[in-house]
């Protein structure tokens, strides 16, 4: 409340002398430290003064020359809504008075009949209501902002009457007009989703039961257009004497949420296959290899051997075709590793090693390969990151060989301050990418591109060869 040392700055708009002179003199009684007392004998002359002079208190006469009745104070309240007014009334206007106060007048005292007492005590405790109403208005203002800048849906559920009141989030998120919101539980209980009404409703009632202040759960909604939305509720019970009367919460769509979700957990198990198909493949191919290559090779040489043993008159030339034999399967089993095994990109670069790897490969002699990465902020890379685009550029060349029946190859890397570039192009036959599935290969690459967050684009048509253009943040 205003303590009795701070300073009043007081308006009074009465156009009776005598009565102003008696109010003055009641004033100075009070002890109120009143250090501007301003005097208005009509509507238009108080209008003005509220402008310039900015009081802390109005008292207010409802009969003036210029205005009389409640129409007075409307019209003065619209021009200093965040003062406190008194209204000044007569006998005859004490209905009139009464209905100022429900319009926003902060009390009223009839002429005649208050003293000092009395109005030392309308004063402190008109502007004590004063400012507690503003506050509440600020707050109210305030959470109506707060309401406006939110994506939530508030609902507020009267337990006792099971009723429930919605804000504009009923509409906007769930698109139920206006119209068409009952404010029931019935009706709100209905929109939540078969499998979930149960569970939800539970866990309220438990929740109530065993005087838990707050729950919070994940539920599908129905929506106005008949398709579910998923939310996350969260309800504060209210209590009064420890006894729950009602709730207040907010729901948040979050169906965009569990969709990318959905979404991740799908890629996940597509490179978890893709994965384990790679593994089987590399497997196949290893067992093909071994078997149908080096394993020949072997064999050739044991027989080689065995021959040498019992025919001693050509033992020298098979054992010299034993070791052509030993020979070729060793650098089989060389070439085979270095396709399985890591190179060393920190010890020779990621350009070396790719041209390594393109030498070392089954390249038909009709087809060229060129490379340009010559920024020299590739080899800046991490070295898991050069191995991600080893492994793409080894997985793109073997379909190029495999499948492009082409004559030209160009390869080419580079970075700038956010990403690194990598495009394969090659002048082959191509193929219609909305038609053809994407094959191991391409899947392999494209969940290493994922890992990375980057992206892949694959630019072919039949006869026109195929472009492959990774991006990757660095």
């Amino acid at each position: 409340m205003i303590n009795s040392t701070h300073p009043l700055h007081i308006l009074v708009i009465e156009d009776s002398q005598s009565d102003f002179y008696l109010f003055n003199e009641y004033l100075r009684l009070t002890k109120l430290p009143v250090q501007t007392l301003q005097h208005a004998q009509s509507l238009a002359e108080a209008i003005t003064l509220v402008q310039d002079f900015q009081p802390d208190l109005i008292f207010l006469d409802l009969t003036l020359p210029d205005s009389e009745g409640a129409a007075t104070f409307t019209q003065l309240h619209q021009q200093a809504s965040h003062i406190s007014i008194i209204v000044l009334s007569g006998l005859d206007d004490k209905q009139i008075a009464l209905q100022t106060i429900t319009e926003g007048a902060q009390d009223y005292l009839m002429k005649g009949e208050f003293d000092e007492k009395l109005l030392t005590k309308t004063i402190m405790y008109s502007l004590e209501r004063k400012k507690i109403l503003q506050h509440v208005v600020e707050n109210y203002e305030r959470y109506n902002t707060i309401i406006k800048a939110t994506n939530d849906t508030i609902w507020e559920w009267n337990l006792n009457d099971h009723k429930i009141t919605w804000n504009d989030g009923i509409t906007n998120t769930f698109g139920y007009p206006a119209s068409k919101v009952q404010p029931t539980t019935a009706w709100h209980h209905k929109n939540i989703h078969p499998d979930d009404r149960e569970r939800v409703l539970t866990k309220i009632a438990s929740c109530l039961s065993d005087g838990i202040s707050q729950w919070e759960e994940e539920y599908r909604y129905l929506g106005a257009d008949g398709s579910y939305r998923f939310v996350y509720d969260r309800g504060y019970i209210l209590k009064s004497e420890h006894k729950p009367y009602g709730m207040i919460g907010a729901m948040l769509d979050i169906t965009e949420r569990k969709r990318k979700q959905e979404e991740q957990i799908e890629t996940q198990k597509l490179i978890t296959r893709i994965t384990i198909q790679t593994q089987e493949q590399e497997r196949r191919d290893i067992g093909l290899e071994l078997h149908d290559n080096i394993n020949q090779i072997l064999a050739t040489a044991k027989l080689c051997v065995d021959m040498a043993i019992n025919e001693e008159d050509i033992s020298k030339e098979l054992l010299y075709k034993s070791y052509d034999s030993i020979s070729k399967a060793i650098n089989e089993i060389r070439s085979l590793s270095k396709n399985l095994v890591p190179p060393s990109l920190g010890d020779i670069g990621l350009k070396e090693a790719l041209l390594e790897m393109i030498e070392n490969m089954s390249v038909s002699q009709g087809l060229k390969i060129k490379i340009r990465a010559n920024d020299p902020h590739v080899e800046s890379l991490s070295n898991n990151k050069k191995l991600i685009i080893y492994r793409i550029v080894q997985e793109q060349v073997n379909n190029i060989v495999k499948h492009a029946r082409a004559s030209l190859a160009e390869i080419e890397l580079k970075t700038d301050q956010q990403f690194t570039r990598l495009t394969i192009k090659d002048n082959g036959i191509g193929f219609d990418p909305r038609k053809k599935g994407k094959g191991i290969g391409l899947h392999n690459i494209m969940s290493r591109v994922e890992m990375q967050n980057g992206e892949m684009e694959i630019i072919s048509a039949p006869g026109e060869g195929c472009t492959l253009k990774i991006v990757m943040p660095l």
